[in-house]
């Protein structure tokens, strides 16, 4: 099927509900709304288990970023005033799109840099960005595209240096109302302009912990061969694995027939001009 007859991509179904005959539970009329009446305080058990339609060998990772097509028309660039750095100032970097995108969302790794205050731009509230340790994400629609993020530098350094964009929690993504773009920072410094899109990532593998099967997904900032090798604490190389992929994000996906059982694993994914290294949990019981 190109599509699920009769049937959305996900269900969801009322935690609570108890069948009368678990072996057919389709003897039921199955709950997916729960009613709520006279709320005076917070809903605590308000809960659904989500069931993946079509997920015939049980491999759908709902947290993870595989998308069916990554092909991408372009870029959308963000225009921001390059500039030093100097440990403890606090400062406030504009950011703001080259043309009108019809949406966009992204993750910005901020090195050395703690964030102060967001200013959202118009259409834009504080619920457009989500700000974490190291990365600020944002995602917004209909905008200009303009916002501020006032920061303290932990260290000194070059802004361009320390400022990227990122997939590793929201995807890079932008819609020009036709065809997917790519999200990129252009820095501006006097009549110079660097710009500066998302580079070699390898993200956490989804689920983790995880019992049969996981996905390991990362980026690539150009088409590449690129190599999957798992070991465990001890160094010994448990699977390798190898292939072409495409510009963009790109996943193994690894089986626990190939590495055993093992509580802690690691994983690298190494191409020709880059690589990176980050530890799973694999559930052994």
């Amino acid at each position: 099927y190109q599509q699920l007859p009769n049937n959305s991509s996900w269900r969801f179904v009322d935690k609570a509900q108890v069948f009368t005959n678990p072996d057919n539970p389709f003897a039921d009329v199955i709950r997916e709304n729960i009613q709520i009446a006279n709320i005076q305080s917070h809903v605590s058990n308000g809960d659904f288990v989500a069931a993946k339609i079509g997920d015939v060998d049980g491999t759908a990772t709902p947290n993870n970023l595989v998308a069916s097509d990554d092909r991408t028309a372009g870029t959308l660039l963000f225009d921001i005033q390059d500039r030093a750095v100097t440990a403890g100032e606090t400062f406030t970097v504009n950011f703001k799109a080259a043309d009108k995108a019809a949406g966009y969302q992204f993750t910005m790794n901020t090195t050395n840099l703690e964030v102060v205050d967001i200013l959202p731009g118009e259409k834009m509230t504080t619920e457009n960005f989500a700000v974490f340790a190291d990365a600020i994400t944002t995602s917004a629609d209909d905008t200009n595209g303009e916002f501020a993020v006032t920061f303290r530098a932990t260290a000194e350094g070059q802004l361009s240096e320390m400022l990227a964009v990122s997939s590793r929690i929201t995807r890079a993504l932008a819609f020009d109302g036709a065809s997917k773009l790519n999200v990129a920072f252009r820095f501006n410094n006097g009549g110079n302009s660097t710009i500066a899109g998302q580079a070699f990532e390898l993200y956490q593998n989804a689920p983790n912990p995880w019992v049969n099967k996981t996905q390991i997904g990362f980026y690539l900032p150009e088409a590449s061969e690129a190599v999957l090798t798992v070991f465990d604490a001890s160094g010994r190389i448990l699977a390798t694995q190898k292939g072409d992929f495409a510009k963009g994000y790109n996943a193994f996906t690894l089986d626990r027939k190939m590495v055993g059982v093992s509580s802690q694993l690691y994983y690298k994914v190494e191409t020709a001009t880059a690589s990176a290294v980050k530890t799973m949990q694999q559930v052994t019981k």
